[in-house]
């Protein structure tokens, strides 16, 4: 099993709940972990048997760029499934996706974190 991991992506997007978050949107920071089975890589150096984490991240931005979420719930369960779908390599995919300037307080983030695994 190999993990591949996409560490603090940042992407520029407008979802949550109030108004003001999807007029003027907000930054988001993603953590994705890949389990991943690459028996057929071994030694080939040939990036079609691994995961492409370019088209991982590209996907992950997709989804930023053409949805308006007032959840990130939400959004962190289509980012999941879309990788899954997407990637038969992956075994199992960890999406933690951060909201910095959350309309709360004083606080760092918010975050949400979920793990899917392929059935």
């Amino acid at each position: 099993m190999t993990q591949i991991k996409i560490n603090n992506a940042k992407f520029y997007s407008y979802h949550g709940v109030l108004d003001y978050e999807k007029k003027y949107g907000n930054e988001f920071e993603v953590d994705i972990i890949m389990d991943c089975e690459l028996d057929s890589l071994g030694y080939s150096d040939d990036l079609k048997k691994t995961v492409n984490y370019l088209e991982v991240y590209n996907l992950t931005e997709k989804y930023f760029r053409e949805n308006k979420f007032n959840l990130i719930e939400t959004l962190n369960l289509k980012v999941c499934n879309g990788i899954l779908e997407n990637f038969p390599g992956v075994i199992s995919v960890e999406v933690r996706i951060r909201k910095p300037k959350a309309p709360l307080g004083i606080i760092d983030s918010v975050e949400v974190i979920n793990k899917i695994i392929r059935k």
